[in-house]
């Protein structure tokens, strides 16, 4: 048990190190989820639309078109007056969106014609592209209305030009938006993961090394394999503790989000972010197996570092690989460390069940994958290069 002393040795010493702390304990596990969660939720407000609120919408001319402007108003808009320069409000900001009714919009109805409107919009205020959007639908909508009463009043049956009745049901949990979500949890659990064993897995090798401390503890009467597995306890603690706060910090975070955003098939509840945590622990050992092994690879902090930040594309990659790619989750993947246990946490937060069989394969590899790179840090630690 003498590689205890050598862990809470290492834990000790960087305790005192705040850099280390600050991204074990802070910016992982909580300014990192409040700012992408974060932005995520704002993003998927920003494109939906609600047309159950009340929305003012400035109209010039809304006296030419009372029909309109009534159906307009039974949809919730409530129609204001114009300002005098509509283009300049728009683009100052002053107003989201202004309707302009065109002079000829009364004859051109009477007479059958497609009647001109005007919808003045900002694309780089992103308020005023969702406004557009939705006065664009109800439009749309009163469009629909007046072609129908159009082909009524000439005798012509408007379902003669229906060929085709598609309905389109979106079988998944929470469409898009939903999945995005889903796949967030895992993203934020394994980078902060790694974020919090990071620094420490730089100083235990080649921060000791530059140091010129880790000779004397070479020195000291016990081998190589309890050194490393020391060293790896540390590690390992400080991404435990990183994963249990961040698992905290989602939980708080998404109890702030509307209900109508996270979808009723999400589930961030503490019964399943708890047992999100567990499905993924087995990252826990592996993260810190694989930053020892690098960091014992390297010869100065600045080489370790560079090499460990290339290494935080690969818990990054099963995130972006599975917003494009859609990978069901076979037998042939769970062995995977990481893609497996990206796709057991977005079932999980979908609600969706979980095969006992896929949670052994994910973890069997998972420790598999780990046990492979401590024995690859103790091969490292047992040459006399780890000094140079």
């Amino acid at each position: 048990m003498r590689f205890l002393v050598v862990m809470f040795k290492e834990i000790i010493d960087n305790l005192r190190d705040k850099q280390t702390v600050f991204y074990a304990l802070l910016f992982g596990p909580v300014l990192m989820p409040l700012i992408l969660g974060g932005s995520i939720i704002i993003s998927l407000k920003q494109l939906s639309i609600d047309f159950d609120q009340v929305t003012p919408l400035a109209v010039v001319n809304a006296e030419l078109a009372p029909n309109l402007m009534t159906f307009l108003h039974s949809n919730n808009i409530d129609v204001v007056e114009a300002p005098d320069e509509p283009e300049k409000a728009v683009r100052r900001g002053d107003s989201p969106v202004v309707l302009k009714v065109m002079p000829s919009f009364s004859d051109a109805l009477r007479a059958g014609k497609p009647a001109p409107l005007t919808l003045f919009v900002s694309d780089a205020d992103k308020k005023s592209t969702r406004e557009a959007r939705k006065v664009v639908a109800l439009l749309n909508a009163y469009e629909r209305t007046i072609n129908a009463l159009r082909m009524q009043h000439r005798g012509i049956d408007p379902n003669v030009f229906n060929s085709l009745d598609i309905s389109r049901e979106d079988v998944s949990r929470d469409g898009a938006g939903g999945q995005l979500l889903a796949s967030l949890l895992p993203f934020l659990l394994i980078i902060s993961m790694v974020m919090g064993g990071f620094y420490l897995a730089i100083d235990t090798t080649a921060g000791e090394r530059e140091r010129q401390s880790l000779e004397p503890l070479l020195s000291l009467p016990l081998n190589r394999r309890e050194l490393v597995l020391g060293k790896f306890g540390a590690t390992l603690c400080f991404v435990a503790l990183s994963g249990i706060l961040t698992s905290i910090s989602v939980f708080f975070l998404f109890q702030f989000f509307p209900t109508d955003l996270i979808g009723g098939g999400l589930h961030f509840d503490a019964p399943t972010i708890f047992k999100s945590f567990l499905v993924a622990s087995p990252l826990i050992a592996f993260i810190a197996a694989v930053l020892i092994t690098v960091s014992a690879f390297t010869r100065s902090s600045k080489e370790a570092q560079t090499y460990l930040g290339v290494l935080m594309v690969i818990p990054m990659a099963p995130f972006f690989i599975l917003q494009f790619v859609t990978i069901r989750s076979e037998l042939a993947i769970m062995p995977i460390p990481m893609m497996s246990q990206y796709q057991l946490l977005e079932r999980t937060v979908l609600g969706d069940p979980i095969p006992a069989l896929y949670i052994i394969l994910s973890a069997g590899g998972t420790f598999i994958a780990t046990a492979f790179m401590l024995l690859v840090a103790i091969r490292l630690y047992s040459r006399d290069r780890i000094l140079m």
